[in-house]
């Protein structure tokens, strides 16, 4: 008997702990490594140096930020995914359904589909912006904003690109990665351990994006990165590929890596990156609800297509 033969046995609430004991074990290897390579682009000799992490315009600890932050990607959701998938089932990747391709058609409607959702996201943002916890919760609150200016801070400085070198990393870090390691994590890893134990595949989708959410710890940013979470999980169930749910995620950030490179350039207005938020008409956001839930039904009535696209086992 095989080790995946027997964990294929376990509940599904064995599968769930095992995965987020690997989440857990990872995360703390990337904290570790993390700190290594801040340490080793910085002066920091103490505690009290720490502060100069902060130091955003100093091009070495940004660099250093970056590199941190594509080691975490890698260590924190992708090895975590590809090490639970291997010891959960015989099938690998096909587990994760990376060995399944997804028509081409379905790949254009989804690349339509992340511009036409951007002013709900957007919308959903700005709702969330609003929101406030009882009064007895004055203190988390706090916390959370103070957290979330930090990480606005950072977000800012990541963002803050100076030519197109900047761009390629960015999108590699902010993008590729991010798509890559959180989609198999949350939707090939996880969402698959919920559908097995619900026997649901809306709850599964809809518990997978609240937790997807939740694990990004940006109270103000909850609803549109539910709304994504939500999006990606049916991409992977009615598609059964996993390449088309991080196709979106990918598109979907790099999108504002691009944007922001443009407004910065002033190529392109900066309310671009804002539409369907502030001041902008409701019926935009009108129009882009119905239209991606168009787009979402077209993807829905044409799920499971013979791929176009075939990734055959063990490549």
């Amino acid at each position: 008997m095989t080790i995946q033969s027997t964990i294929e046995r376990f509940h599904p609430a064995g599968k769930f702990l095992l995965l987020i004991g690997l989440f857990m074990i990872f995360l703390g290897v990337a904290s570790v490594l993390q700190v290594i390579i801040l340490a080793s682009y910085s002066d920091i000799q103490s505690m009290k140096d720490i502060a100069k992490l902060e130091d955003f315009s100093n091009p070495n600890i940004l660099k250093a930020m970056k590199i941190a932050q594509a080691a975490s990607a890698i260590l924190t959701f992708i090895i975590p995914s590809l090490f639970f998938a291997w010891l959960s089932s015989e099938k690998k990747i096909g587990y994760l359904k990376m060995n399944t391709g997804f028509h081409v058609v379905i790949g254009a409607v989804v690349i339509i589909l992340v511009f036409t959702l951007m002013p709900l996201i957007n919308w959903t943002g700005e709702l969330n912006s609003h929101l406030t916890l009882p009064g007895f919760m004055s203190g988390i609150e706090n916390w959370m904003k103070n957290s979330e200016e930090s990480l606005k801070k950072l977000t800012e400085a990541f963002l803050k690109m100076n030519g197109i070198g900047d761009v390629i990393v960015n999108v590699i870090v902010v993008a590729l990665l991010a798509a890559v390691g959180e989609e198999l994590f949350f939707r090939g890893a996880m969402q698959n351990v919920f559908l097995e134990w619900t026997k649901n595949k809306h709850t599964a989708v809809w518990v997978t994006a609240i937790v997807f959410s939740a694990l990004h710890a940006q109270f103000y940013g909850f609803l549109p990165r539910m709304l994504l979470g939500v999006v990606l999980g049916y991409l992977y169930i009615w598609s059964g590929s996993l390449w088309l749910s991080m196709l979106f995620h990918f598109l979907n950030n790099g999108m504002a890596v691009v944007f922001s490179y443009l407004v910065g350039k002033g190529s392109v207005p900066a309310e671009t990156e804002t539409i369907g938020s502030g001041d902008s008409p409701i019926y935009l956001v009108l129009i882009s609800l119905i239209v991606s839930a168009g787009l979402m039904y077209f993807i829905y009535k044409n799920r499971c297509p013979t791929p176009a696209l075939p990734i055959r086992e063990g490549e």
